[in-house]
């Protein structure tokens, strides 16, 4: 499952809930986390996270999870790799865009502790940038997050446990 959006469209906290939702062998994979944090990249084109974000789904997919990848995954740097892995993928895959309009994303940073400026902001921000890939949903963004994790977990339907040695996972978040 892909989930992109705009900054502060949701993605990070939809992915989260998905993974409660999914159960043990879901594999939440963050763009930022891996880009920003393991690599300390910018995002750039044929930047070397978009090989690491690539073979980190291919891995976890190829172990047997469900695998979650979610970010920004702006279209002319992510859009390629992405779309092989959708082509290659024997299982189902779902692509969601939550789309946020502008204003809503400057007032959701108003409340972040991340210091971006709003012109900086308004740089970043990319309306529609999709996929263009058969099956792509896109999500009004201006929903609340059990409206929007309940209208995902209905197009994606029923889903088997990924793993049936359940007792190997943690049954919290990290984060918790």
């Amino acid at each position: 499952m892909i989930i992109r959006g705009n900054s502060a469209a949701g993605k990070s906290t939809l992915a989260l809930d998905l993974q409660r939702a999914l159960g043990p062998g879901t594999a939440n994979v963050g763009q930022d986390h891996l880009r920003r944090v393991i690599l300390r990249e910018h995002d750039v084109p044929n930047g070397d996270n978009i090989d690491f974000v690539d073979q980190t789904v291919r891995y976890c997919a190829g172990i047997g999870y469900h695998v979650i990848l979610e970010g920004i995954l702006y279209s002319p740097h992510y859009g390629s790799m992405l779309r092989r892995l959708i082509a290659e993928h024997r299982g189902p895959t779902h692509v969601f865009y939550l789309d946020v309009p502008l204003e809503e994303t400057l007032r959701r940073h108003e409340g972040r502790p991340m210091t971006v400026t709003a012109e900086k902001l308004r740089e970043w921000y990319n309306p529609l940038d999709l996929l263009g890939v058969p099956g792509e949903i896109t999500v009004d963004g201006r929903y609340g997050v059990r409206e929007t994790l309940a209208f995902v977990l209905d197009r994606i339907g029923p889903v088997s446990p990924a793993r049936p040695d359940s007792a190997r996972f943690l049954d919290r978040t990290p984060h918790d």
